[in-house]
């Protein structure tokens, strides 16, 4: 019998001690994107400034390879957003160039925002624009954040950004969210 209280014990202390909080560590918080969740070629993204509001829309991409006349190749990645309401178009364009040598297209990771201070044709870094009509007349450029790479397949491209964007009048955006684009038809 007392051998029974003991087991029937040792079990109610490994189940409070050991279970319960194995299974409330397991149940921790996810990001507020997750990718997998977005349909494929759709973009969700929180957008926090003088409007705040939040885009769903279509996403696509556009993989290339540029040579200039020395010979010099770059990879583009050509991201694509636009809304889907019928209202006022609105679009988020990003350029991801790579010249890392033999391999072809942009490679999945962490792609950060570079001051571009020269022509794009030689740009190694992240470019990038809106046109948010409903937010100002004046387009956005980008100037700092990251755009992170999560997958990059030859049909698909998943990931997530977090970047400042600046309008002439030196109005600031941040937009953050993820995509799940599609190749661009």
């Amino acid at each position: 019998m007392q051998n029974i209280k003991r087991f029937i014990n040792k079990s109610f202390k490994m189940f409070c001690f050991g279970f319960i909080p194995l299974m409330l560590l397991a149940g921790g918080s996810k990001e507020d994107f997750d990718t997998s969740s977005l349909d494929n070629g759709t973009c969700s993204f929180n957008v926090e400034g003088q409007l705040s509001f939040h885009l769903n829309g279509a996403a696509t991409f556009e993989n290339k390879t540029e040579e200039d006349r020395f010979g010099n190749k770059t990879n583009k990645l050509l991201l694509r957003f636009k809304s889907c309401n019928d209202k006022e178009m609105q679009t988020l364009e990003f350029i991801i160039a790579s010249n890392i040598k033999g391999k072809f297209g942009v490679q999945a990771g962490k792609h950060k925002i570079k001051d571009l201070n020269h022509l794009i044709s030689n740009f190694n870094g992240v470019y990038g624009f809106a046109d948010l009509g409903n937010v100002s007349e004046l387009p956005f450029f980008i100037k700092s954040g990251d755009v992170i790479i999560t997958e990059s397949f030859s049909n698909k491209v998943d990931g997530k950004l977090e970047v400042q964007l600046v309008n002439a009048e030196g109005e600031l955006l941040k937009i953050k969210g993820s995509f799940n684009a599609d190749i661009k038809a």
